[in-house]
């Protein structure tokens, strides 16, 4: 997933998460889009209409990489964008620079309602973010210096997570976008680490495991008990890892029951073909 795409999926699941990111004070409730401006085919990366009439559309550029013409080419696109639908509700242009270097500093307008620009360093950001029960949290990944400090601080992303007071697909969610952040922010991360790092929730304690570790159980009665687990955790194991492989490579998704259906040899031999594509794609 490219960064884009991140912040894309994260706003379009928590639009609100980008008032509290840049401490922006405006009123209603929101929902967030892509568009395109005909007259350039240029699409916005975030689209903020406001649901209530209360307060300014927000029109969101989040710019990881130099541009001296950052600025002036937005709001190129934001008069565009009022001409074409002859709309004349106040507004505000946020630029997210993922790294503070990439800001040119030559903003032609200030930070001031109802028609403002705000100039926004994602690191200062997340660092007024003292909470990390909000779906911030999959954004921080992009802000972490050293991959030696990912164990720990997965966890406490991790828990962050848990501690949400959301429905467990929605938690799914934000799980996978916060691993799709560390995959993003460590390029040169190995598939045994990504495996280490995106298993969050841990193993024995994941749902499709806990189904198969009990079907194992039951079939194992006669053979053993301790067989029938060791063999249950590894169809796990394998359907978690194909699921993800299929995830990252934008495939679809191979539903746990048709996974479960399979023996370990057609898993494994599942698996490996999508780590050899994953592989050329990452060369």
């Amino acid at each position: 997933m490219k960064t884009d795409e991140l912040f894309y999926e994260l706003f379009r699941f928590s639009p609100e998460s980008l008032l509290e990111l840049v401490r922006l004070d405006v009123q209603g409730p929101y929902r967030f889009e892509s568009i395109t401006v005909k007259s350039t085919e240029k699409r916005f990366d975030g689209y903020f209409k406001n649901m209530s009439g209360s307060g300014p559309d927000i029109f969101l550029e989040i710019q990881g990489y130099r541009d001296n013409s950052i600025y002036w080419r937005l709001f190129r696109e934001i008069c565009a964008f009022h001409e074409q639908r002859n709309n004349d509700r106040p507004f505000a242009a946020i630029v997210l620079f993922i790294d503070k270097s990439l800001d040119p500093g030559n903003p032609p307008l200030t930070p001031t309602p109802p028609h403002c620009l705000m100039r926004c360093n994602l690191v200062d950001c997340l660092k007024n973010i003292e909470a990390d029960a909000t779906p911030l949290v999959v954004l921080k990944p992009l802000t972490l210096q050293q991959k030696a400090d990912l164990p720990r601080a997965v966890d406490e992303w991790n828990a962050g997570i848990e501690a949400m007071d959301l429905p467990e697909d929605r938690k799914k969610t934000l799980t996978e976008l916060l691993e799709y952040a560390i995959l993003q922010r460590f390029k040169d991360i190995t598939l045994e680490e990504i495996r280490k790092m995106i298993q969050l929730t841990p193993l024995e304690e994941t749902v499709a495991v806990k189904e198969l570790i009990q079907k194992g159980m039951e079939k194992g009665m006669e053979k053993g008990m301790e067989r029938g687990m060791k063999k249950g955790m590894e169809k796990g194991q394998l359907m978690g890892q194909i699921q993800l492989l299929q995830r990252l490579l934008k495939r679809p998704q191979t539903p746990d029951k048709a996974l479960t259906g399979l023996g370990l040899r057609e898993l494994q031999t599942m698996l490996a073909k999508l780590e050899a594509e994953l592989s050329d794609e990452r060369t």
